[in-house]
């Protein structure tokens, strides 16, 4: 009797954990096969790393930091550009503006010089004029 009863104890305990042990040693052996192939990436990489010169890259280093500076000093440039061109453009308005004034002024003294030029040009005398001009000779 013990012994079919630890056959039936045995059999449906394996019955119980047997799938989900399996579920874990199937993902045991995918995690170990992909955990092989990183190493092995990763070795590569490494090995890359080791056959690069440093002074390579210390080189390129410099030069990052080098075009990194002449691209500040254009944009510090194209700043100072684009003020110049702000306050040139201001100036423009300005003078542009000045200018109308002065045509504008300059076309108001030629007409008052073209009008007191008419008033001082002699007008012939109306004859209705002439006549009460030569009663008062008379």
């Amino acid at each position: 009797m013990e012994d079919n009863a630890a056959k039936k104890f045995s059999s449906g305990f394996l019955d119980h954990y047997e799938p989900p042990l399996k579920k874990i040693e199937k993902q045991l052996t995918d995690l170990t096969t992909r955990q092989c192939a990183t190493l092995t990436e990763i070795e590569a990489e490494n090995a890359k790393f080791k056959s690069v010169d440093m002074s390579e890259v210390n080189n390129l280093f410099a030069t990052i930091k080098e075009y990194q500076l002449r691209l500040m000093n254009v944009k510090k440039e194209m700043n100072h550009l684009t003020d110049k061109s702000f306050q040139l453009k201001k100036r423009a308005l300005r003078l542009q503006e000045l200018k109308q004034r002065e045509a504008l002024q300059n076309a108001h003294y030629q007409e008052a010089q073209h009008k007191r030029e008419q008033d001082l040009i002699a007008r012939p005398i109306s004859k209705s004029r002439q006549g009460s001009n030569s009663n008062t000779k008379q």
